[in-house]
């Protein structure tokens, strides 16, 4: 029997779903688009059902959409996302998205910015996060979200990237990852912790932030209801991967030759 690794790259035009071989030949990919919204100058948004939509109709094409042969479910070793980076999704205790989600390009949050390094010297800052200060982080738009819709925020059990939301449609577990907490702007990079002293810059609950974990790790298995969705089989690993931005670098950096083409 062959087996798969079934990998997704949330973008932000839309969701490339790809089949590699065990081997590391790329055998079948389908993308499939979603809407982003821009308004008031320079806020943006997506809808997490659109990205939900997406992953589920580019993994049917894949596994056996038309004009392409069928892949058995219990072919499929694993499933891991890539994707976008620096952005805000607040859900609830259940998981449920509670506005839409900030995208990183969005920049609303600028006296949220300013307001951080009111807190905190701009070089300590720089030390401890290895990044500047910024709207465009997940941290300032968190902050945002405090100020003007308290209600909400209040509400908000944990703040996810987009991948961590795919990720928990998957198998129910909530959890984030080391690669994209970087993307925020709260992440301490000596002891890969959220850092204490960054969220209370920020004046954020550390409650509300994920736990972490290894790119590699295995965040939990496909659930039924997950499995029926997609096509796919219940129990299936999901791997907790790495913003899309990472894994570029990796990718680029790593000596591989580009994968091979095949059947699309």
């Amino acid at each position: 029997m062959k087996r798969y690794l079934l990998a997704h790259d949330l973008g932000t035009s839309g969701n490339k779903a790809t089949l590699f071989s065990t081997e590391g030949r790329l055998e079948k990919s389908a993308t499939v688009g979603y809407d982003s919204h821009f308004f008031n100058n320079n806020w943006a948004e997506q809808n997490p059902e659109d990205w939900w939509r997406a992953v589920a109709e580019s993994t049917r094409v894949v596994m056996g959409g038309a004009g392409s042969a069928h892949v058995d479910p219990g072919e499929i070793a694993a499933i891991c996302f890539s994707g976008q980076m620096m952005g805000c999704l607040c859900v609830d205790a259940k998981g449920r998205p509670l506005r839409p989600h900030l995208l990183y390009c969005d920049q609303r949050a600028v006296a949220e910015e300013a307001r951080i390094l009111s807190n905190i010297d701009a070089r300590e800052f720089y030390r401890i996060v290895g990044h500047r200060a910024s709207a465009s982080y997940s941290a300032a738009k968190l902050m945002w979200v405090q100020k003007h819709e308290p209600e909400l925020y209040a509400r908000t059990h944990k703040m996810l990237h987009a991948k961590d939301w795919l990720n928990f449609k998957l198998t129910g577990v909530l959890a984030s990852e080391y690669s994209d907490a970087s993307g925020t702007n709260l992440l301490d990079l000596q002891s890969l912790a959220w850092s204490p002293k960054l969220v209370q810059a920020a004046g954020l609950d550390a409650d509300k932030l994920p736990r972490l974990l290894s790119s590699t790790d295995v965040v939990g298995e496909l659930t039924r209801e997950a499995a029926e969705a997609l096509g796919l089989k219940a129990g299936i690993p999901v791997v907790a991967g790495a913003g899309d931005g990472v894994c570029a670098a990796g990718w680029a950096t790593s000596g591989h030759d580009e994968p091979k083409l095949g059947v699309y």
